[in-house]
């Protein structure tokens, strides 16, 4: 009788640790577009934050930047020459154009001196 006991208890830790592990390692992706932006301002407000070094909290977390189309790429675009914004779709842009962005940032590129985001999407 108690080895059948001992047996459950062992059966039953194994699968609700199973399923703890499982659900720790395969959570949902996050929604960008769903989540409520931490930060909004331009491309160059955004950059000097990063220069000085007084926002680094802003890393792994949604952000608006609004700029204008100094570059653009086949997925991405660069804001001002100070915020690239990589998308996960291919979007039709040209340069001169005002637009804003929110996206996840990624971090800053202290040799080009340019913050990086990803996941973007336009917002008008």
């Amino acid at each position: 009788m108690k080895k059948k006991i001992v047996f459950l208890v062992v059966a039953l830790v194994l699968v609700v640790g199973a399923y703890t592990g499982y659900k720790y390692l395969y959570k949902d992706h996050r929604n960008i577009a769903e989540e409520v932006s931490v930060f909004s301002g331009s491309a160059e407000e955004v950059q000097e934050l990063f220069a000085t070094g007084q926002r680094t909290d802003l890393l792994n977390k949604t952000i608006t930047v609004t700029g204008m189309v100094s570059q653009v790429e086949t997925t991405s675009v660069t804001l001002d020459e100070k915020v690239q914004c990589v998308f996960v779709e291919t979007q039709n842009f040209n340069q001169g154009m005002q637009i804003t962005v929110k996206g996840r940032c990624i971090g800053y590129d202290d040799l080009f001196e340019i913050v990086k985001l990803d996941q973007s999407q336009r917002i008008d």
